[in-house]
């Protein structure tokens, strides 16, 4: 069977009996305490990782930004305040304020075409888009900090498996060092199984070091600068569930992904719907009061003003709108499809991997660790040669990293399918 990983333990050593025992008992159980707090467990992970990964964090500003942009959307134009004084500082009748008119006017835009309309739609829009992006980004994180707990279990898993075959080498070289004891067996055997030992024990370093760098990765997650972790939890035995390709297949359009591509698609129609609307002059209404100083009398003064599209009707404007409206279309329909096959490629990935680490771990492992078995019991025993001892070594090697990387690529391909199907959360392994 596959080598699982092995709980640690805690030993805490007491001493000055009889002399304080309550506080031996104490400091003991504060010990045991500190123990379970390091180890850190999937729930734990993404519970840090939604409280403060910077990512979030850019997509909550976003979202807040984009509700006040539509709140803005709602308001009408300002009105404009105009203060004039004519007549002034001329000569003869018009010398200083002798004859000055006082002008106080006020004048409002009226937005025709339902600009104003149009205008909130496409704020509400972004706010959706806004709120669909800060989804996808839970989506996201999440996914990447389950990759990297896994990344963290298999770093686990493998350095048990080097100290196990570190193990399994030393136990044949010393089987070998008998038989050259006995004069059964050449000088030379002890020199091959020598580097075989030795090989095992530069890949113990190299797994310990692939841990160290994988739980850092996982702190990152939200924001921490090293591990404050000594292990996590899980077993990769525990193989992921292979969902029916027709059922994800129907709910692909019901992801937040495809929300945003209808969404960005929806704005192009917007915009473009803004552009017919904004050849549609608008005339701004005007309303003051006017002062005469020489006759000291007042009046009220009313106008309407438009802008005269002599220049720019706006026709280059629409054609854009039109081009990018047809370009959002395509991204959207090309969108569509990739993510079609990227989901067929995620479904197919998964059943590759459970499908080799089920045939690994219930047929080929199991062979060959009854196959080394027989040739260390052989070896020993004088009937086998070093050479069929190292094969049958390396194959129950090569057999146990396989099944382990089979299992690490299904629980992987496993979040890499919830993460295309829209799913934010949910462990691979337990």
């Amino acid at each position: 069977m596959f080598l699982r990983l092995i709980p640690l333990g805690v030993l805490c050593a007491l001493t000055g009996f009889g002399t304080h025992p309550v506080s031996a008992i104490a400091a003991a159980e504060s010990t045991a305490l500190s123990a379970a707090e390091s180890v850190l467990t999937l729930e734990e992970a993404l519970a840090r990782t939604l409280r403060t990964n910077p990512n979030l964090t850019v997509a909550t500003e976003e979202r807040s930004a984009a509700e006040a942009e539509h709140r803005r959307a709602g308001r009408l134009p300002n009105p404009e305040l105009t203060v004039t004084l004519e007549n002034v500082a001329g000569e003869g009748a018009y010398k200083d304020t002798d004859a000055a008119e006082l002008t106080i006017a006020l004048s409002q835009p009226v937005e025709l075409g339902g600009k104003r309309h149009l205008r909130r739609e496409a704020a509400e829009l972004g706010r959706q888009l806004a709120a669909n992006g800060e989804q996808l980004t839970r989506i996201d994180v999440l996914a990447t900090t389950r990759q990297r707990y896994i990344a963290v279990q298999a770093a686990q898993e493998g350095l048990v498996l080097a100290k196990e075959q570190a193990t399994l080498a030393g136990k044949s070289l010393a089987a070998a060092e008998e038989r050259i004891k006995a004069g059964k067996a050449p000088q030379i055997d002890r020199l091959r199984l020598q580097g075989e030992a030795s090989m095992s024990l530069l890949a113990v370093a190299q797994a310990e070091r692939a841990l160290e760098t994988s739980s850092q990765a996982l702190a990152a997650c939200w924001g921490g600068s090293s591990a404050d972790f000594i292990r996590v939890n899980g077993e990769f035995s525990q193989l992921p569930e292979l969902p029916a390709l027709t059922d994800i297949e129907v709910s692909l359009e019901q992801t937040p992904e495809a929300t945003n591509r209808h969404l960005a698609t929806e704005l192009r129609s917007n915009e473009l719907a803004q552009a017919r609307a904004r050849r549609i002059p608008d005339p701004s209404l005007t309303v003051g009061w006017r002062q005469f100083e020489e006759s000291d009398e007042n009046a009220w003064l009313f106008g309407v003003s438009f802008p005269l599209p002599l220049f720019n009707q706006g026709q280059d404007e629409l054609v854009a709108a039109n081009s990018r409206l047809n370009g959002a279309k395509a991204r959207e329909l090309n969108a569509r499809t990739q993510a079609q096959s990227s989901l067929r490629s995620a479904w197919y990935a998964l059943a590759n991997a459970k499908a080799e680490a089920e045939v690994l771990g219930n047929q080929v492992v199991p062979a060959a660790v009854e196959g080394f078995a027989a040739a260390d019991f052989g070896y020993r025993a004088g009937k086998f040669g070093l050479i069929e001892l190292l094969d049958a070594q390396k194959a129950l090697f090569e057999a146990r990293q396989r099944q382990f990387a089979a299992q690490v690529a299904c629980h992987l391909a496993a979040i890499e399918l919830q993460r295309l199907q829209g799913i934010e959360a949910g462990a691979a392994t337990r």
